[in-house]
């Protein structure tokens, strides 16, 4: 429909038309902020986009262009199961070793130094998101922190109206993009909290609210929320962090070891 509709539209639009069709398993990747930057256009333009081609915003749309896409590559040969073996161990180990490049050691330092001394911290996350969430929540624990996690945004909200300026809200969305969770994050950061975000992408509305952005690699699309690639680039993130807490805070692994105890009597 947009490639049919093309010559009937705006020359910005037309250029932003092109930008899609020419590259459209990059724009499944992008958020509507990246894209507008990334097209030379603005996120108003991809929003006149996306209705004039029936949607009713950026998500539909990429919704649309992915099960496009899916489709076109239904209709190519099956690749052998030996090769998609070697191809998802390769893009695995590349997620991580991107991640290595991507992860800013400074954000990663200044984040570790908040959580030490926060009064309390807060974990917030949907979905797929959710899971991650509640590692960083494990890994915590397991230094004697305890940390809240929420994955109903509704009682992050009221979580997020009482807190204050000694408490962290580490906010993960691979996205950047999740209205229910932005909105608990800026109720967090109108208190004062000090906001984390660990997400896939480096520029998003979630990004803008962060005081300390943390950025694993390979972003998810429409079709591929809570990909293998994109989780264990998250958590590799989580290690580094936990990592620079034990750095800054050698104390914690001491009660790494008595959290480990606690949990004998129920080993065999």
């Amino acid at each position: 429909m947009l490639r049919h509709h093309l010559s009937s539209y705006s020359q910005t639009l037309q250029r932003l038309g092109q930008f899609v069709l020419a590259q459209p398993q990059r724009v499944l990747y992008l958020t509507i902020t990246e894209l507008a930057r990334e097209s030379s256009t603005s996120e108003a333009s991809v929003t006149r986009l996306c209705r004039g081609v029936g949607c009713r915003g950026y998500s539909e749309f990429k919704m649309a262009l992915a099960l496009e896409t899916q489709q076109e590559q239904a209709n190519q040969p099956e690749p052998l199961a030996t090769h998609a073996f070697t191809t998802l161990i390769e893009e695995s180990v590349a997620a991580l070793r991107d991640t290595g490049a991507l992860v800013d050691q400074s954000a990663l330092q200044q984040s570790a130094a908040r959580l030490g001394a926060a009064r309390q911290c807060q974990i917030y996350g949907v979905a797929a998101s959710a899971i991650i969430g509640d590692y960083l929540s494990y890994r915590l624990l397991r230094m004697g922190m305890s940390a809240q996690q929420f994955s109903d945004m509704h009682r992050a909200a009221m979580n997020a109206a009482s807190l204050g300026p000694n408490d962290v809200v580490i906010a993960v969305s691979s996205s950047g993009s999740t209205k229910d969770l932005l909105h608990a994050v800026k109720l967090a950061k109108g208190r004062g909290a000090h906001i984390i975000v660990l997400s896939n992408t480096s520029r998003s509305p979630l990004a803008t609210q962060a005081d300390q952005l943390l950025v694993a690699a390979k972003p998810e699309g429409p079709l591929t929320a809570g990909s293998f690639h994109s989780k264990i680039s998250a958590m590799l993130v989580i290690e580094l962090l936990i990592q620079q807490l034990l750095e800054h805070h050698p104390e914690r692994a001491t009660a790494i070891s008595s959290s480990a105890k606690a949990t004998l009597p129920w080993l065999i």
